[in-house]
């Protein structure tokens, strides 16, 4: 059920629904409740009306201080004796609200292309827009009809997806408004990453022999085990700062890529190595991984980007996987370092070009695998809502997990796989999940 919100000047502190909602929520006659409208909690009186169907009438003492737009449908949900009103859905974005111009915020329109099966409340913010006290929030709120934003002062979102990385006074701030009603605050590195699904034994299986950089020894043994291996910032992204280590005989070669080129260093030997290594990097920032012999195709090499995201049930899904291939002899797939991309089970299709059974095993796998991590992390206290999962495939079609992308997963990778349909799946998907984890659920 959906209705407009009409407010009516008086100090009651009365909402009125339409007779047929009162029917269909099962609500008897005038009665106390408690009306809960984001953040927002009061007690009101509860009656009927039999004017239109589609509106709900709020006396104005309900809704002192903030607006509730009349452009706007709602829906309404009961929990006991608790009437939820909404969704009210929050996008915590980067800057001060006096920077926020149209142009800057239009386009967090792309997160709502499936508004209409959203409805309430979205609302744009920054932290100098927030009211603890008051429980609002002053921030720019989506109008479907003229689809763009327009500002004012808002009950504060019950659930809130975050665009940007947060303090700790933030954080504190949002538990006390909304306890972990709020997702994809947590940022962690690789290091984290790996000691965390080291202890999974599901996943450690999956997972490349890794040390911290600074520690020398572990590196000089690493290379000696696998004689190639990866150095890698621990909060890199975009495969950027990533050299590759490989001994051969006494000398070992040092790779990377410089403005688009590939550049090898010789060094004669482990202390010539070692003695480079210390001096021209920050070791102190980096991990050392064992090299994967990952499949190639045309001497490019491939791994795959699985796009995992939780549903309007608050489900983990794997809604699709775009291929990365990497730049001919360049050492990471990154389409950012001069990569390509296509879908993934495209690539999966030519892999396994005479078995498409097989093909779809190996789907199958990944997702598995991909949905595995996620839970893993969920263990670990972290709150997300939408993840990159970066999965390699070696020379024996084992499977490898290469990379979390936790802070910003990038979505426009479906675009540069021309997956339009997969771009706007995963871009919607955050909005579905904060409406559920408002109470409303999802059609």
């Amino acid at each position: 059920m959906k209705f407009f919100i009409q407010a009516i000047p008086t100090p009651n502190s009365t909402i009125s629904l339409p007779l047929i909602a009162m029917e269909k929520l099962s609500l008897k006659g005038k009665q106390n409740i408690t009306l809960s409208i984001g953040a927002i909690q009061q007690n009101a009186a509860l009656s009927y009306h039999e004017d239109q169907d589609n509106c709900i009438y709020i006396s104005t003492d309900l809704i002192n201080g903030m607006t509730l737009p009349e452009f706007i449908e709602y829906e309404i949900i009961i929990y006991d004796d608790i009437l939820l009103v909404g969704p009210v859905i929050g996008m915590f974005i980067r800057g001060k609200l006096g920077e926020m111009d149209h142009q800057r915020i239009k386009i967090y329109k792309n997160y709502l292309i499936d508004y209409k099966h959203i409805n309430g409340l979205v609302v744009l913010f920054t932290s100098d827009g927030i009211d603890v006290k008051n429980k609002v929030v002053k921030g720019f709120v989506f109008n479907p009809k003229e689809n763009g934003w327009e500002m004012g002062v808002f009950p504060f979102p019950s659930a809130v997806f975050l665009r940007r990385t947060i303090k700790e006074s933030i954080r504190k701030k949002l538990d006390k408004l909304i306890q972990n009603h709020y997702f994809n605050s947590h940022v962690f590195n690789k290091w984290e990453m790996w000691e965390w699904f080291s202890e999974d034994e599901q996943i450690r299986k999956h997972l490349p022999e890794t040390v911290m950089a600074e520690n020398m020894e572990d590196v000089k043994q690493l290379m000696s085990v696998y004689q190639k291996t990866f150095i890698k910032p621990r909060a890199g992204m975009q495969g950027t700062g990533i050299y590759q280590l490989s001994k051969e005989g006494q000398e070992y070669k040092l790779s990377y890529r410089v403005k688009g080129k590939n550049i090898t260093t010789i060094l004669e030997n482990w202390e010539a190595a070692q003695k480079y290594l210390q001096s021209d990097l920050n070791l102190e920032k980096c991990i050392v991984q064992q090299k994967i012999p990952l499949l190639r195709d045309h001497n490019r090499v491939m791994d795959i980007r699985v796009l995992a995201a939780k549903n309007q049930h608050g489900v983990w899904t794997v809604p699709g996987m775009v291929t990365k291939f990497g730049e001919v002899d360049s050492i990471v797939s990154n389409i950012s370092s001069g990569g390509s991309a296509e879908k993934g089970w495209e690539s999966l299709l030519e892999l396994y070009r005479d078995n498409p059974k097989q093909a779809f095993k190996k789907y199958k796998e990944i997702e598995k695998l991909a949905l595995t991590c996620c839970e893993a992390l969920e263990r670990k206290g972290l709150h997300l809502g939408y993840i990159g999962i970066d999965i390699g495939i070696d020379e024996d079609h084992h499977l490898w997990v290469i990379e979390i992308n936790n802070r910003s997963p990038d979505m426009t990778i479906a675009l540069d796989a021309d997956d339009f349909q997969l771009y706007y799946q995963v871009k919607s998907a955050p909005i579905y999940y904060a409406k559920w984890l408002s109470g409303f659920g999802g059609e």
